[in-house]
């Protein structure tokens, strides 16, 4: 008699173990099926639109002539109304003038071009540095960046204000990146750097470097500090001013891969959490 008693005890005692797992397995079944893909607040367009006369319009014509660039971007639209209406366009387009992103090549010689730049390099979490209170042709110094807590594998995203020349013969004027402050931003190493520089250093000051001691090392600092590396530089954003004070934003910028360039045109984005 006592055994049949331990037996139905034995008997309750598995039941109540299966339903107890079948709660949790049933629990975790809908606690997956409740999980969702985040979606961004916000997406910020952080890429200016590119027209026939945007070399011009954010670099004057001093520069891009004084460095062998057009001045104009070609459109050449083909379109059809019979039997059906179609249209393409040729488009031929500087890879340094717009927003773009610099590949390793762009000033090392044998560096990645732009279609072997890894994808990962190109998004991540964005730590916004608001400088539009430096003085124009004010180079951003080591200083500036410490104790930000910038973390390894940010993109930072510096803005500075910049407005293009408002004449076509003027010059590009802007706070620019010192050859000391990318080095230690490389060092940290950040993941990317970007801004809405039209260049990370001063394109005003290029040309007198250039005549001191023509080398990309004394030219380029602050480019070579990030391209050696391997860091992406990403220039010539617009609307930065909608990212300060977020505290969530992933930031990406997909150039287009076109094979064997220094340079891809992209448009990039914040996504804002």
């Amino acid at each position: 008699m006592k055994s049949y008693r331990s037996l139905a005890k034995y008997i309750v005692w598995i039941r109540a173990v299966t339903a107890t797992l079948l709660i949790a397995i049933l629990a975790v079944g809908c606690a997956e099926q409740e999980k969702t893909t985040p979606v961004p607040i916000r997406v910020i367009d952080l890429s200016p639109t590119i027209r026939p006369t945007s070399p011009t319009e954010l670099l004057g014509n001093v520069i891009p002539q004084a460095f062998g660039m057009p001045t104009e971007t070609t459109f050449d639209h083909h379109f059809q109304t019979e039997p059906l209406y179609i249209e393409t366009s040729t488009i031929t387009l500087m890879d340094h003038v717009g927003p773009h992103v610099d590949a390793p090549i762009h000033l090392i010689e044998g560096g990645k071009t732009v279609e072997e730049m890894p994808l990962d390099q190109l998004i991540g979490p964005a730590r916004v540095l608001d400088f539009r209170a430096k003085t124009t042709d004010e180079p951003l110094l080591p200083s500036d960046f410490e104790g930000l807590g910038i973390k390894p594998d940010d993109v930072v995203v510096v803005f500075v204000g910049y407005v293009p020349p408002t004449s076509p013969d003027g010059i590009p004027s802007y706070p620019y990146l010192s050859g000391a402050a990318a080095e230690y931003l490389a060092s940290i190493p950040v993941r990317a750097f970007a801004s809405d520089m039209p260049s990370t250093g001063s394109l005003r000051r290029y040309g007198n470097l250039m005549a001191e001691d023509p080398k990309s090392e004394h030219v380029f600092p602050e480019h070579i500090a990030f391209l050696q590396r391997g860091i992406p530089l990403i220039e010539g954003l617009v609307n930065i001013e909608e990212l300060i004070g977020e505290d969530s934003i992933v930031f990406v910028a997909f150039p287009l891969k076109l094979e064997g360039t220094s340079g891809g045109l992209t448009r990039a984005a914040a996504l804002v959490y």
